[in-house]
């Protein structure tokens, strides 16, 4: 794309700055296009490129950091501008600055963020679509209009953050970190003293449903084990129950590890839900579809040791 010269250079005067580090860096070329855009995930969260960066990409050569501003003051843009590119447009005039501070040191550099090129991509769209760059000596503008839209065209306002975080590979600690919440939702950091969750009836109709002679003793049979982990246990989250296990060191039950607010609540409501419908069953197949059925379960194969 033929680079567009947007005035002498120059550079934002800054009256209001803010320096933030950045803590993942990651470059997006799509093969077969010149586009090159560096993608930074700063320390409190916020996804960003860097304004010059966003200047080159779009074909903007010339007047450093201001190049973007210049050419979104120009009086035919600004119908299409949203809300938060004005906003931005405001503090940058004033000289309100964001610099953001490399992962791997060295200078600072101005920020443009990320969700903003939607809305660039958006405002040059909507102006091309109606005419405003039709005009003979407009050519450029309707090609950066095209430009920015195949840019944006893979990721979309919601998906751009995912799409930064795997670039910079971010996205394996943004996944540990939501990890950690929940793991600290669901697991105790100690095992809690002994109380009993699971009611007499649940085994009770289990009990019932197998055929089995019930005398309430606390020896049962391994099967009733296995039943309890494929309809209780395995229905809270995957990483919560393999946690569990991993700090399960001695004799103490599973629900031991469990939070009392989250993790057992969890826990009971399980319960709860597989004793009805195993009191509305008159046989352990009925049992089987009713509870597939009920939480949409789809089973492969028969488990034969049930």
């Amino acid at each position: 794309m033929k680079e567009y010269n947007s005035s002498p250079p120059n550079d934002i005067v800054e009256t209001d700055v803010q320096v933030i580090q950045a803590t993942h860096k990651g470059e997006w070329t799509p093969s077969g296009t010149d586009i090159n855009i560096e993608c930074y995930v700063l320390e409190n969260g916020e996804r960003i490129f860097s304004l010059r960066g966003t200047a080159r990409t779009m074909g903007l050569k010339g007047g450093g950091a201001l190049a973007l501003p210049r050419m979104l003051s120009a009086n035919y843009i600004q119908d299409y501008l949203s809300e938060d590119i004005k906003k931005w447009m405001q503090e940058t005039n004033k000289g309100k600055v964001q610099k953001i501070r490399p992962p791997e040191g060295g200078n600072s550099f101005h920020a443009f963020k990320a969700s903003l090129l939607v809305d660039l991509a958006d405002a040059f769209y909507r102006a091309k679509n109606n005419g405003v760059f039709d005009k003979p000596n407009m050519a450029y503008q309707k090609e950066l209009a095209e430009r920015l839209y195949n840019i944006t065209l893979a990721f979309s306002k919601v998906g751009i953050d995912a799409f930064i975080d795997e670039i910079t590979g971010y996205q394996e600690v943004r996944e540990k970190d939501a990890l950690q919440k929940l793991l600290s939702l669901y697991v105790e950091g100690l095992f809690q003293p002994w109380e009993r969750r699971f009611p007499e009836e649940f085994y009770k109709e289990i009990y019932r449903l197998k055929g089995w002679e019930y005398t309430g003793s606390s020896r049962r049979p391994h099967t009733v084990a296995k039943i309890t982990n494929e309809f209780i246990y395995s229905f809270l989250p995957d990483d919560v129950m393999k946690e569990v296990r991993e700090r399960k060191t001695g004799n103490e039950k599973l629900h031991q590890w469990l939070t009392s607010e989250v993790g057992l609540t969890h826990l009971e409501k399980q319960i709860t839900s597989a004793t009805t419908l195993m009191r509305a069953s008159d046989t352990w197949e009925e049992f089987e579809k009713l509870f597939n059925r009920s939480f949409n379960r789809k089973v492969t194969e028969q488990l034969s040791l049930f």
